[in-house]
């Protein structure tokens, strides 16, 4: 449709390419403001330190990963390269203010749940140690949850195995249960807990009978040791009588031991007796000794020679 001659054109703006162009500007500048911060977030501009940690496997780690120090991400990877020993290397950028928590004596760990991905983590004990140089090259321990988990399986098989074994008819459980259950049976018999122990309602009838039989002798033996005129009463009486022996026997020792001294008083007489006799007989012989040397009794005496 052709335009009405009547229409009237839009008035000019004025220094319209100006503004124009200051809006591109802005609009640039803002786009600039917004990819600085965005880099100043992400710690482009930020000074960090390199750490090399090596590892069996990198599964489960990726480029961007935290490391993590108490719970706090202190550095992430940012390049992951295969080493010429077969290893897994993961290139770590760690800024200058969170390195003073990297230790020489630092642990980093390589963690993997069975739900999730993995984690790295440093464990700092002493931090009175020196700082990790930039560069440094760490092992990596590894803790993986899941590497548990076919052994739990093979543990869960044979206890459902050994469950199997246990609650079969031919198993040594059954067997027990059903012994268990005799016994039981047993205790509820007509001789209780004693047929059930002795195995049998004969046993147990023995056992009973000889119990019997062993009072009546008891009772026998009492009556024979303890009734009027039993064998405790003749013992007494036994033991009395022997009282009255000892006694007669301790006078007749006393009367023995009084004899025994009037002999050996006499015996002591006898020989000072003795001695005295002895002392005269000396004194005979050495006066008859004595008579002989004199006249007229002397003799003389001859030596013959051979």
């Amino acid at each position: 449709m052709p335009p009405s001659e009547n229409q009237v054109p839009p008035p000019d703006i004025p220094h319209a390419p100006l503004k124009a162009a200051g809006l591109l500007l802005v609009t640039l500048l803002a786009v600039i403001a917004f990819v600085l911060f965005v880099m100043q977030a992400r710690g482009v501009f930020q000074q960090t330190q390199r750490l090399l940690l090596v590892a069996e496997s990198a599964e489960g780690i990726a480029v961007g990963t935290r490391l993590t120090f108490s719970g706090f991400a202190i550095g992430r990877v940012v390049r992951i390269e295969l080493g010429e020993d077969g290893k897994a290397l993961f290139h770590i950028e760690v800024p200058l203010t969170d390195a003073r928590w990297l230790r020489t004596s630092s642990v980093f760990t390589l963690e993997r749940g069975v739900v999730g991905g993995a984690s790295l983590r440093a464990f700092s004990g002493l931090l009175d140690d020196p700082p990790l140089p930039d560069g440094a090259r760490r092992d990596v321990l590894s803790g993986d949850a899941s590497a548990g988990v076919p052994q739990l399986v093979a543990n869960i098989q044979q206890l459902v195995l050994n469950l199997e074994k246990l609650t079969n008819q031919q198993s040594a459980l059954a067997g027990s249960l059903d012994n268990l259950q005799k016994f039981t049976d047993a205790l509820n018999g007509k001789h209780g807990a004693l047929g059930a122990i002795l195995g049998g309602e004969s046993n147990a009838r023995q056992v009973i009978e000889a119990l019997a039989r062993a009072n009546s002798l008891l009772a026998k033996a009492d009556a024979r040791l303890f009734a009027s005129d039993g064998l405790m009463d003749k013992a007494q009486l036994s033991a009395s009588e022997l009282a009255q022996l000892l006694g007669e026997a301790r006078t007749s020792l006393k009367k023995v031991d009084d004899i025994l001294g009037n002999v050996r008083g006499a015996s002591q007489d006898l020989d000072s007796l003795r001695n005295e006799v002895e002392a005269t007989l000396r004194r005979v012989t050495t006066l008859t000794e004595q008579l002989n040397q004199k006249w007229p009794f002397a003799k003389e005496r001859e030596l013959k020679l051979p």
